[in-house]
């Protein structure tokens, strides 16, 4: 059955939903592999990410941890008392699944920044909260609602408290937390599956939980880093990739490389926290697991899948983070060329020299550099994978083209229309997932289904954003 979305962020959310569901159904990958939310993003809507964990304090008190980071640049602000403030209610329902009972929570905060700050700062706020808990299974739901543009959004997580009295040995999930060297905050809980190359250190925590006196738990824990595509989409007109690429494929879990790979051993009874902290880590693909029988994944086996992005991601800020999407735009050669260049204030130079060159008119060029970057911005949100949501296939022509009229999906294809005849070929594109979603592949990979008559599309687009004129024409 074909379902039409004539709403493009419905269509998203809807896909999200759909894929969450398939995964949700494939054996145990949700309970095992942990990767933290995507950004559910929808314009107009606060954003909200969330992190829920169980945990049992060293006194033995069973608890819920709830933490949250809500950016400014999705909330409303307000002038008041010499500040600019955004009035927010969060709600948080707690369901115990085990013995189907609820509580809930309401919390009014205030969040604040400087007048001098931009409305379109990108900067967070982070929450964190605790509720006391009994072990068993948990559904968390939190909203969060701007009183000013009385929109809400809601996200959902599962959680687990092991008993400690039952004899059973358990592993909790993995916590993934991360620090930057300049905020004075510490470690903070990451709330998606992608992390930002200014963090640091990252840490890994999780608990053992060990009921019988007479018996030590031997368990080993391993950080791997998977081989993934990293290229930026390839032109509309040329070849797809072969069946057998990297580019095709995505991310390849059978390749992998182990960073670190270490044994413990746990001799006494009760409960454990273990923790791992590792620095630095280069931009990739990576999952930490713990198990008592690795490399396979026995009854005591959990994971954290994450994916080290750029420095300030999902936004683009730094000169290097602004001048890597201009490649849509760019002939590949005089994209090199200013790659290559390594000083930051010449690379900002060169990019602005760039978009004036071209534009010739300071107050249109400015606006249009500020719709280029939004979609950029708007791509990392909506097509986050394995690789930056700009390089994929869909980022290429949502940055080009803009959202699209029209869209559907069915099986493993969707397509995306830019008229409202959707036979008309020049406006009709057609992407195809490499596989389907499993816990195998937890990934929403599509690739353009590309052809050579596209090249004179492909022009006629790049020459609006060169001329300025994709401000006031359509393609």
């Amino acid at each position: 059955m074909i379902k039409v979305f004539q709403n493009f962020s419905t269509y998203l959310l809807a896909t999200v939903f759909i894929s969450f569901f398939l995964a949700g159904c494939s054996n145990s990958y949700i309970e095992d592999v942990k990767r933290g939310g995507d950004y559910a993003y929808q314009p107009g809507f606060p954003e909200l990410r969330i992190e829920i964990a169980g945990f049992i304090t060293p006194e033995g008190q069973s608890k819920i941890k709830i933490a949250g980071t809500i950016p400014h640049n999705s909330l409303i602000f307000k002038q008041r008392d010499g500040e600019l403030i955004a009035d927010v209610s969060l709600l948080f329902e707690i369901r115990n699944t085990t013995v189907d009972q609820v509580r809930s929570s309401t919390f009014e905060i205030d969040v604040t920044k400087d007048l001098n700050t931009s409305v379109f700062s990108n900067d967070l706020y982070m929450f964190e909260r605790e509720f006391d808990a009994q072990p068993g299974e948990y559904i968390v739901a939190v909203s969060a609602t701007d009183k000013s543009s009385k929109k809400s959004t809601v996200r959902k997580a599962e959680a687990f408290i092991p008993n400690t009295n039952n004899n059973v040995t358990n592993i909790t999930n993995i916590r993934l937390l991360s620090k930057h060297e300049d905020n004075s905050r510490g470690f903070f809980p990451v709330t998606t599956y992608d992390v930002s190359s200014a963090a640091d250190s990252l840490r890994f925590e999780f608990q053992v939980t060990n009921s019988d006196p007479e018996k030590s738990i031997n368990f080993q824990a391993r950080l791997l880093k998977f081989n993934a595509d990293t290229t930026v989409g390839l032109p509309m007109s040329f070849t797809n990739p072969s069946a057998s690429s990297i580019e095709h494929k995505g991310i390849d879990y059978r390749d992998f490389e182990i960073i670190q790979s270490t044994q413990r051993q746990i001799n006494r009874p009760g409960n454990v926290t273990v923790e791992f902290v590792f620095k630095n880590l280069d931009r990739g693909n990576y999952r930490f697991e713990v198990g008592t029988a690795l490399p396979e994944k026995g009854p005591l086996y959990k994971a954290r899948d994450f994916s080290i992005k750029s420095e300030n991601y999902p936004s683009v800020k730094t000169p290097r983070e602004l001048a890597a999407p201009l490649v849509y735009l760019m002939k590949d050669k005089d994209h090199e060329k200013m790659m290559a260049i390594q000083s930051d204030d010449s690379l900002k130079a060169a990019i602005d020299r760039f978009w004036l060159e071209n534009i010739q008119n300071a107050a249109l060029a400015k606006n249009v550099i500020s719709l280029y970057y939004q979609r950029v911005e708007e791509a990392n949100k909506l097509f986050s994978n394995f690789k930056e949501g700009w390089k994929t296939d869909r980022g290429m022509i949502y940055i080009l083209f803009g959202p699209p009229l029209d869209t559907y999906q069915r099986l493993r294809t969707v397509r995306w229309s830019y008229k409202f005849n959707e036979e008309d070929p020049e406006y009709t594109y057609y992407f195809r997932s490499s596989k389907t979603k499993t816990d195998f592949y937890p990934f929403d990979h599509y690739v353009l289904q590309r052809n050579n008559m596209y090249f004179r599309i492909e022009y006629r687009i790049r020459e609006l954003w060169l001329s300025g004129n994709i401000i006031s024409r359509n393609i």
